[in-house]
This record gives C-alpha cells, sequence and structure tokens, in this order.
C-alpha cells in the first residue's frame, strides 16, 4: 500500500545554504525529497563511495602486500635490498597523503 503525501512544506535557504543542501544530496545519491524526509525523520544518510575511494583500498592493499614481503624476508633471514625499503616507504607516503584528502575531502558531516 502507498502512502500518500498530502502536505507541503516550503522552506528557504541563502545561497551558500542550498549549495551545501545540493552538495549533500548528489553526494548522498538520494533525491531532494528521500534526502530531506531523511535528514528530518533522523535517519542515517550514507554518502556513495566514489572511485577514489577504490583506488585507496587498492593502494592500501599492495602496501600491506608489500610489507607482508618484507617480512617473510626478515623473518627467513634474507636480505633484503634497501631499495625495497625505500621504495614501500613513498608508496605508503604516497596512501598516507591520499587517505588524508579522502578524509578532508569528505569530512563535511550526513545531516
Amino acid at each position: 500500500m502507498t502512502r500518500k503525501r498530502e502536505h507541503r512544506m516550503t522552506v528557504r535557504l541563502n545561497g551558500d545554504e542550498y549549495t551545501k543542501v545540493l552538495s549533500k544530496i548528489e553526494r548522498s545519491g538520494l533525491s531532494k525529497q528521500e534526502y530531506i524526509l531523511s535528514s528530518i525523520l533522523n535517519k542515517k544518510i550514507q554518502e556513495r563511495l566514489n572511485v577514489d575511494y577504490f583506488k585507496l583500498i587498492n593502494e592500501v592493499n599492495h602496501v600491506g602486500t608489500n610489507l607482508n614481503q618484507i617480512a617473510r624476508k626478515l623473518n627467513g633471514n634474507e636480505s633484503i635490498l634497501e631499495d625495497e625499503i625505500i621504495k614501500n616507504q613513498l608508496l605508503l607516503n604516497q596512501v598516507l597523503k591520499n587517505l588524508n584528502n579522502q578524509i578532508k575531502g569528505n569530512s563535511n558531516g550526513n545531516n
């Protein structure tokens, strides 16, 4: 059974407020009505994950694999080239930088 929505509400926003709301709606992937109703009814609004998030996960997995390989060599008393450690450190630094950018870019909150 579908629910009829008989009542209409209007709200006025200034330009900055309107831009912020539209940005949050776009990030959520919901329609304007779905977003506003969810917000008013205190429902959790989840942002859609973007492609950069999945790239970041792959980078973290790559660093983890490299660290496991280095740990295996060390535990097996094999020698490790300094270049391997430096390469992994540079990759880890880049992943941390990307992670920091992701967090800063998505830290605006949901409601």
